[in-house]
C-alpha cells in the first residue's frame, strides 16, 4: 500500500604545453619565400602573373587553414577542460545523501520504496500512480488533501489486486488538484546515497539506488 512516512576533487594533471616550430606550412615562412622569390627574380624574365596569382591564392589558403586549426584547437582544449571539471564535480557527490527529481524506482519484490511528493501549493486531492516497465498501471491511490512542500510516502509493492508486484523497474506519477479543480504543480522526488558516478553520452550522472540521475535534477545535498 501507499502510506505516508512518519516524519573536493584532486587537481587533474594539466596537458603538456605544445611546442611551436617553424615549417614550410607556416604562413610566415610561406610569405618570406614568396617575397624572396619576387626580390631575386630574373629581371629579364619576370614572374609570370598567372603563377603569381596562384601563389597568392596558396598563401591565402595556408593562412585560412592555420586560423582554422587554431580555432579547432581552442574548441578541443575547452571541451577537455569542461570534461575535467564535470568529472571532478561528479566525484564530489560520492557518499553524500542527495534529493533528486526522479520518478523511477527499483522494487526488489520485498522492501518498501520510500519517495517524496513535492507540491507547489496546497492541494485538496492528490493521486499517486505506479506504472511497470511495460506501461501498465499496477497501483493507484487517492491520498486526499496535502499541504505545500514535501510529503514522505512509501510504496510497499502492493498492487490494486492486493498482490505484491514482482521485482523490477517502476515509475511513480502524481496528480494534484486544488479546491477549484485546478492542477497544482507537483513532482516525485527520491532521496538516497550517491554510490557511483557515471560519465557517458548524456553527461555526468549520479547512481542513486541503482538508478542514474542527472546533476541538473539534484535539489538538495547533505553530508
Amino acid at each position: 500500500m501507499l502510506t505516508p512516512t512518519v516524519t573536493s576533487a584532486s587537481q587533474l594533471n594539466q596537458p603538456a604545453a605544445r611546442t611551436t616550430q617553424n615549417n614550410l606550412g607556416s604562413k610566415d615562412i610561406f610569405l618570406k619565400l614568396l617575397v624572396a622569390q619576387m626580390q631575386f627574380q630574373n629581371p629579364m624574365k619576370p614572374q609570370d602573373p598567372t603563377q603569381m596569382s596562384s601563389q597568392l591564392a596558396q598563401f591565402n589558403m595556408v593562412e585560412q587553414q592555420t586560423t582554422s586549426n587554431t580555432l579547432l584547437q581552442k574548441l578541443i582544449d575547452a571541451g577537455a577542460a569542461g570534461s575535467a571539471s564535470a568529472t571532478a564535480g561528479g566525484a564530489n557527490y560520492l557518499g553524500h545523501t542527495v534529493t533528486i527529481n526522479e520518478s523511477n524506482i527499483n522494487f526488489d519484490g520485498t522492501n518498501p520504496q520510500p519517495f517524496d511528493v513535492s507540491l507547489d501549493a496546497a492541494a485538496s486531492a492528490v493521486q499517486i500512480s505506479v506504472t511497470d516497465a511495460n506501461g501498465n498501471v499496477v497501483r493507484t491511490a487517492q491520498l486526499g488533501a496535502m499541504t505545500a512542500g514535501n510529503t514522505p510516502l512509501t510504496w510497499d509493492g502492493t498492487t490494486d489486486t492486493g498482490t505484491i508486484a514482482p521485482a523490477g523497474a517502476y515509475t511513480l506519477s502524481v496528480t494534484a488538484l486544488d479546491a477549484g479543480g485546478n492542477a497544482v504543480g507537483s513532482k516525485v522526488q527520491r532521496t538516497g546515497i550517491v554510490d557511483a558516478v557515471r560519465f557517458g553520452a548524456n553527461g555526468t550522472e549520479l547512481m542513486v539506488g541503482g538508478i542514474a540521475a542527472s546533476l541538473a535534477n539534484i535539489t538538495e545535498i547533505r553530508p
